[in-house]
């Protein structure tokens, strides 16, 4: 695979990714709240997982090793603003359940830091992150913002600000790897943007998990 056809395959892999985006009830406090906690367990997780794969990219990825780095430093405290905004509704992050989906996403980042991975493989969940940032990013906040608030909404309004330098800095990363390499990115793209389905579908099956919280408007 070149970098022409990956960018293709970016396309195509974000377009069952926004079905999944679409049909969930962003205005429904419940599953709002929850996507708010489990985002909480991903990103207070991401600055050491971004920050371990920066040390140990391999010698001649250099220039990738630091932008890791970077980004690390770029995400530092973002778990706060998630915090910030469960706590206008009453919530904090010990009310409310992580789903075993997203302790298996985060937990599989591992594996590319590991012996028997590579942390190449990386570039297919930030991609994915990133890239649903850039195309959805404004408009669950839109969505969220009117329904809640500003308060409530924090750590969205952030990311779908920055986010877009933050895609464009790792696709230019990106099209600097190998043929091989490219097919690695490519495939934990696809499987990155499918577990962040089932993430979403798993909140929506669990909407009943207590405590209810009582509605809290945005006004």
């Amino acid at each position: 695979m070149d970098f022409n056809q990956l960018k293709k395959h970016f396309e195509y892999s974000y377009k069952k990714v926004n079905e999944s985006i679409e049909a969930f009830p962003w205005e429904e406090q419940s599953a709002y709240a929850s996507w708010l906690r489990n985002s909480y367990h991903y990103a207070h997780n991401s600055t050491r997982i971004l920050a371990l794969a920066g040390g140990v990219m391999p010698s001649d990825k250099t220039s990738t090793s630091n932008r890791f780095i970077a980004h690390a430093n770029e995400e530092k405290g973002h778990e706060k603003l998630l915090e910030n905004d469960l706590k206008f509704f009453g919530l904090n992050i010990n009310d409310i359940p992580v789903t075993y989906e997203m302790k298996e996403y985060y937990q599989s980042l591992y594996f590319w830091l590991s012996p028997a991975g590579n942390p190449i493989g990386l570039f297919g969940w930030i991609l994915s992150l990133e890239g649903l940032a850039v195309k959805k990013g404004n408009w669950i906040y839109n969505i969220t913002k009117n329904k809640f608030g500003p308060k409530a909404t924090s750590f969205l309004r952030v990311h779908s600000d920055a986010d877009p330098d933050h895609l464009e800095k790792a696709l230019t990363m990106v099209s600097q790897f190998s043929h091989l390499e490219l097919d690695l990115v490519a495939d934990t793209l696809e499987q990155y943007n499918y577990h962040y389905c089932l993430i979403l579908n798993s909140i929506k099956q669990n909407l009943n998990i207590k405590p209810q919280t009582k509605f809290v408007s945005g006004m």
